[in-house]
């Protein structure tokens, strides 16, 4: 989702700025363009790190800008896409604040949670209730939204929020999951691929039909991840593992 949140910044910057002074949001000075300029060329060159770096520049030295909350959120997406748990937790955390309807960070969170939580992890049912209420919250915002928050394109509001609500229901499937309940980690996984047919909610229902000793149907999904193209390839790994187990566990019955 990195293009869809941080190309709406390259295009406002400057002509919000220059051109259209009574237009929100925007810069308030041409040093703030300057701070957010290298924010936005360390996002186009992938470089996570000094993307944070600059994004906390802007926080920390222009408290009142207006791009806050976007700027939250593309901290938190690119902490994730480094792999930084905590980052993106922390930064999550920060977005929900500023902004308490910021579904993205809502789902981003409850998704990352449910990934990192493991079964004998000591604080496993509190991180499955922040799932679950993280992913909830996520659905109800999204149900009642209209417009796209800051930094989304209007015109690619819609593949977000299906995105989003794919997110949600994968998370919730994942914790369902991770407190033995399979049947309902069936239903969740289900909605997830209804909303945003990905290759890892596909693999991920895989896994919880293997749980749920619906073994045909494991098959079945695994396959789909298999047929994917654009799948990566440790996805494509998880699905397989899914697949020979459900082989292995059918032919034992």
């Amino acid at each position: 989702m990195r293009f869809l949140i941080a190309a709406p910044l390259l295009l406002a910057i400057l002509p919000a700025f220059a051109q259209q002074a009574g237009q929100q949001p925007k810069p308030k000075s041409q040093k703030e363009v300057q701070a957010l300029q290298k924010v936005q060329a360390a996002a186009q060159s992938g470089d996570y790190d000094a993307e944070i770096q600059a994004i906390n520049y802007v926080l920390e030295n222009f408290a009142d800008t207006d791009y806050k909350n976007m700027l939250l959120n593309m901290a938190m997406d690119a902490a994730q896409a480094k792999g930084d748990y905590a980052q993106t937790v922390a930064f999550g955390e920060q977005a929900i604040q500023a902004d308490p309807s910021n579904a993205l960070a809502r789902a981003t969170l409850a998704e990352s949670i449910a990934q990192h939580t493991r079964e004998n992890d000591l604080d496993k049912a509190e991180n499955i209730k922040k799932v679950q209420d993280y992913a909830n919250k996520t659905l109800e915002i999204l149900k009642a939204s209209t417009t796209p928050p800051p930094g989304i394109q209007p015109d690619k509001w819609p593949e977000v929020k299906s995105q989003l609500t794919g997110q949600a229901y994968d998370a919730l499937g994942l914790a369902a999951d991770l407190d033995k309940k399979y049947p309902e980690a069936v239903e969740d996984l289900k909605n997830a691929v209804a909303a945003d047919p990905n290759a890892v909610a596909q693999a991920h229902l895989a896994k919880v039909y293997v749980d749920n000793k619906q073994y045909d149907d494991a098959i079945s999904a695994a396959d789909k991840v298999l047929a994917m193209n654009t799948a990566p390839p440790v996805v494509k790994q998880f699905a397989q593992q899914q697949k020979d187990a459900a082989n292995r566990l059918k032919g034992s019955k």
